[in-house]
């Protein structure tokens, strides 16, 4: 079976979907004394929001197939990301086969060396290859846990991570990961 080649690789920015994580109310206890490596310094051991955790957003990566069908993901990096996504990494995508997605890997990652091996470098990278699994999966019209290998569970319990508990509860969500105000930040 051919696959049609990817024909376009385009990175956004939005709110919402994990980066608006600490974007809450006044005296909300996301952004009350919290354990993180800035609590080291005076002026930022207050609050999360003080030393700008909250600025870079949400990236979306979009790959689009020649027959119109589009491979999504979502991590953080905001606008630097989506930088890197368009303007370096989709070179390595576009003109070719989906089903290259190792030989994709690799070209990213050994050509962002350069520039970077954590952080924003690596998020552009991973949104780019969820985006490129969920492609495949559509393309081939099988859940990306199969082309995977299979399921190896029947079931998965998931925690989230988050400022809102009753919304992770009322979506199913088993438990709850909490910043502390004390720790080895």
């Amino acid at each position: 079976m051919s696959l049609p080649k990817i024909k376009h690789v385009r990175a956004f920015v939005v709110r919402g979907g994990g980066a608006d994580y600490h974007d809450q109310g006044a005296g909300h206890w996301i952004d009350d004394h919290i354990a993180t490596p800035m609590s080291r310094y005076p002026e930022y051991r207050q609050s999360r929001q003080s030393f700008g955790i909250n600025v870079l957003g949400t990236l979306v990566v979009e790959i689009e197939a020649e027959d119109g069908t589009i491979g999504f993901a979502v991590t953080t990096g905001g606008e630097p990301a989506a930088f890197i996504v368009e303007k370096h990494l989709a070179r390595f995508l576009e003109g070719r086969s989906p089903t290259e997605y190792e030989k994709i890997w690799d070209q990213m990652y050994f050509s962002t060396q350069y520039y970077g091996r954590k952080g924003l470098v690596v998020n552009a990278i991973s949104g780019v290859d969820l985006a490129l699994w969920d492609l495949l999966g559509k393309l081939r019209q099988e859940p990306v846990y199969h082309l995977l290998g299979g399921a190896v569970r029947d079931e998965l319990q998931f925690y989230a991570t988050g400022a809102r508990p009753d919304v992770a509860k009322e979506l199913g969500f088993i438990g709850g990961k909490m910043p502390l105000h004390h720790g080895p930040a």
